[in-house]
Parts: C-alpha cells; sequence; structure tokens
C-alpha cells in the first residue's frame, strides 16, 4: 500500500515537470537550453531573433577574440577642460564611444578644475588616462608618473601634432610687443599650462621680464582655462595674457564670446577686424601637441590595445567609416576632445617632449620639477 502511494507521487512530480517544460517553451528557455546543449557539446551555434537578425557584441569578443582576464572593465579617464561652460564627457564623445566598443570597458570621466588635479590623480593610480597639455605630461613624468604616450592630438592625418602660444592685448591698449608687459596686469592660464605659461614664461625671460608666479616685474593672473584668460583679457580686466593660438581665432569666436581678432604678429589671421576685441601682438615657436597618456600600472596587453586604437580609430576617417559619428571628413559631428578642429590622435613616443623638456630648462619654471 504504501510502495503505491509513493509511485502515485513520483507520476505526480513527473507529470508536473512536464507542463514546467512546456511551458519554458513560451519564453525562449528552450532556445537557451539548446544553445547552451550545443556549446557543451563542443558545437558552436548561433542564436537568432525572431527576426533572423544576430545581435553583435562590442568589444574584443566581437572579432571573435577572447577578452583577457586582466584587462579593466572600467577606466578613470582624466583632463582639464579648455574653456569653463565644456563638459569633458561631451568633448570626448565619439573618442568614449569608440574605446568602450573596441575594448569592452566603460569610462569614467574625472573633470579636473586645475592640471594639478590630474597630474596628481595619475601618480597615485586614482587616474588610469589623462588628456594633457604637453607641460603638465613632462610634470607627471618629471614627478614619478609611470606612463606612456597612448596617443598625440593633431589637425590632420599629415599634420604634424602641434600649436603655438599667442600674447593678447586690447586693440589700441599701447602695448604693441611682449616686452610691453612690464608692469602690467598679465593674465596666465595655469601654472601647468603649456601655451598659458610655460612657453609665455620663455618669451617674457627673452623680453627680460620675470614671469614667475612671484613676480614683481608683472602682476600675474591665473584665469583656469584658455577662454578665460582671453575674455578677462577682452573685458579689460587683465593688460595683456596668453591663450593658445584656435581658441583666439576660432572658438571664442564662432561661440560668439567675441566679435573678432586682428593679428599684428605675423598679420595672418585678422578676422571681423572692425569688430575686433583682441589683438595678438607675440606667437611662440610651435608647441608639441596635446598628449593622451595612459598609466603602466595597466596590464601591459590593454595598455598596448589601448595604443592601437586611440591611434588607429579614434579619428575622423575610421569613426566616419565605422558609424560613430555621421557627416564628412571636413562637416562632422565628431568630438574627440577639448579642441574643436582634432581629426583624431597620431602615434608619437615620450621624446616628442624633449623640446619642452629644454623650455623648462630655460625659463626655470617651478613646476618643471
Amino acid at each position: 500500500m504504501m510502495m503505491t502511494s509513493w509511485r502515485k507521487l513520483f507520476a505526480l512530480l513527473a507529470a508536473l515537470a512536464l507542463v514546467a517544460a512546456a511551458c519554458g517553451d513560451d519564453d525562449g528557455s528552450s532556445t537557451d537550453s539548446a544553445a547552451a546543449s550545443a556549446s557543451e557539446g563542443g558545437v558552436t551555434t548561433e542564436a537568432s531573433s525572431e527576426a533572423g537578425e544576430t545581435e553583435e557584441v562590442a568589444g574584443p569578443e566581437a572579432a571573435g577574440d577572447e577578452r583577457p582576464s586582466d584587462w579593466p572593465t572600467e577606466i578613470v579617464f582624466g583632463a582639464v577642460p579648455a574653456e569653463a561652460a565644456s563638459s569633458l564627457e561631451a568633448d570626448f564623445d565619439t573618442t568614449r564611444a569608440i574605446l568602450e566598443s573596441e575594448l569592452g570597458i566603460e569610462i569614467d570621466f574625472f573633470q579636473a578644475s586645475d592640471y594639478a588635479g590630474v597630474i596628481e590623480g595619475i601618480i597615485a593610480n586614482r587616474v588610469d588616462v589623462a588628456q594633457f597639455g604637453g607641460f603638465s605630461y613632462v610634470i607627471a613624468t618629471n614627478n614619478g608618473a609611470d606612463v606612456s604616450v597612448a596617443g598625440v592630438m593633431t589637425d590632420g592625418p599629415d599634420i604634424e601634432p602641434g600649436y603655438r602660444s599667442y600674447a593678447i592685448t586690447q586693440p589700441g591698449s599701447g602695448i604693441t610687443s611682449i616686452a610691453d608687459f612690464a608692469g602690467k596686469n598679465i593674465c596666465f592660464v595655469d601654472p601647468g599650462s603649456t601655451s598659458g605659461f610655460l612657453f609665455p614664461s620663455e618669451g617674457l625671460l627673452a623680453a627680460g621680464i620675470d614671469p614667475s608666479e612671484t613676480s614683481t616685474d608683472i602682476n600675474p593672473t591665473f584665469a583656469g582655462g584658455h577662454d578665460a584668460s582671453a575674455l578677462t583679457v577682452a573685458a579689460g580686466d587683465c593688460d595683456a595674457g596668453f591663450a593658445y593660438d584656435s581658441m583666439v581665432t576660432a572658438q571664442l569666436i564662432e561661440s560668439g564670446d567675441i566679435a573678432g581678432v586682428i593679428d599684428s604678429a605675423e598679420g595672418t589671421e585678422t578676422i571681423n577686424e572692425a569688430d575686433a576685441v583682441l589683438e595678438i601682438i607675440w606667437k611662440s615657436q610651435t608647441i608639441a601637441g596635446a598628449p593622451m597618456a595612459i598609466s603602466n600600472s595597466l596590464p601591459s596587453s590593454f595598455v598596448e590595445a589601448f595604443q592601437e586604437v586611440i591611434t588607429t580609430k579614434v579619428n575622423v576617417d575610421w569613426a566616419l567609416a565605422n558609424g560613430f559619428c555621421s557627416g564628412t571628413a571636413e562637416d562632422n559631428d565628431c568630438s574627440f576632445a577639448d579642441e574643436e578642429d582634432t581629426w583624431g590622435f597620431v602615434e608619437k613616443d615620450d621624446s616628442f617632449y624633449d623640446g619642452i623638456r629644454q623650455v623648462c630648462e630655460i625659463t626655470g619654471a617651478s613646476k618643471c620639477g
């Protein structure tokens, strides 16, 4: 009698299992089981959606490569915006999308208020990747940052990465050369800025003016951003100042912050002269382009893969061809960095910044380390 009861119970349980299996077919679990069984049996099959389309997988696995187990799944990216209102996430939108897709990572942005914040972050391994100016990169490496150059910003694939520092004043100010800065209120960008302090310091020293932060030859002010430096001069709160080239001749004009600029240094970039509120009276030598650097505390295979993506795929040509932005080579919505005309990044090594190290020796700038 007892045996009969147990048999009835087993029969009931078996019936319930069959019902559960039939219900499972409705939510697609049978498809998952079949795929799993095929995989376990050594046969790889690709499950399709109801429309017959295959879902693409981002990152290294999309190309059939197994993602190394020691690679990070998230990295911290740090930088200082060139403009006060700028958002790093918007500035680097296309760069971020390509890196996340190609490397299978997530990027967490660290928007520093000054160069010291990024430098300290990467030295302490709180920041994994940083967009530097050339000078801040040299400061970081001089103070113990173990990093590699991932790529250098450029305006075109065949253009040597570089830019210049401009000294600016108001038209009609009576300041016609950098030697006239003596005794004046002078706007710099940041003590760690290449074009906003280091190269201007070289120019001032050549004119016999002490450019240091404690100078009594001038009254130095650090505005915090290239746009802030130029706009403070335009407003008359600084007699003269410094900013990088395209901030003065393109970005502030395109944004409507200034109406025009006169080029009295070389006479090649005068824009809307009748409405000009700034006058360029000095230009530095060409400065090595801004580097993106990656911490060598990350796995070496990841560092190499990151460098390859930055220098071969984070550019207008590849991004347009692969749908990461739209438009043409000349007119597009790609966003790779905080300088609007950036085409992408090219390969360079640490020696590319030896010229900046030489300027450090000439100026004896305290931040050079």
